[in-house]
């Protein structure tokens, strides 16, 4: 009985332990608000604006990347925005952004993406000037540090990628 008993309350646990140990990027306090020519808050509800005003992104206020399943749960894909001071689609249309990431919960590959392009993001007319969009495989669900590069600023922030 204590045995059945001890399987059940691991089965209840562990993915709340296993989650909690993921500290996924907060909202700064007071929040990171954008250069003028920027909404001052993030183009989703349920995200705010994470960053510096040389290069920042918008992330989940709940930290959690709800992802595809898109290859038999070996990869989970996902875009990412992120916007930069002078950045501009005319001079750049594939922004030279680096996007690294690395586990911290266990073992999985590590990510390098050399790729990104020139994107507007949709909204009001005029209120949101242009992105710069990558795209990420990530090989494993778990508990991810991703660190963004562009032109000498470093962009870092953990979330948790959940099938």
């Amino acid at each position: 009985m204590s045995r059945y008993l001890l399987a059940v309350l691991t089965g209840l646990l562990l993915p709340v332990l296993g989650a909690a140990q993921c500290l996924t990027t907060l909202q700064p306090n007071p929040p990171f608000v954008p250069p003028i020519q920027y909404p001052p808050s993030a183009p989703a509800s349920g995200t705010f604006w994470f960053g510096t005003d040389e290069l920042w992104t918008a992330l989940d206020i709940d930290g959690k990347w709800k992802m595809g399943d898109y290859g038999k749960g070996t990869v989970y894909r996902t875009k990412l925005v992120f916007w930069a001071r002078g950045f501009d689609t005319c001079k750049e249309l594939e922004p030279k952004l680096i996007l690294t990431g690395k586990r911290l919960d266990g073992e999985a590959p590590s990510i390098a993406v050399a790729h990104a392009n020139a994107v507007f993001v949709p909204g009001k007319p005029g209120m949101m000037p242009p992105g710069i969009m990558t795209g990420v495989d990530v090989p494993a669900a778990g508990c991810w540090e991703f660190t963004a590069h562009y032109r000498g600023h470093t962009l870092t922030f953990v979330v948790s990628v959940e099938p």
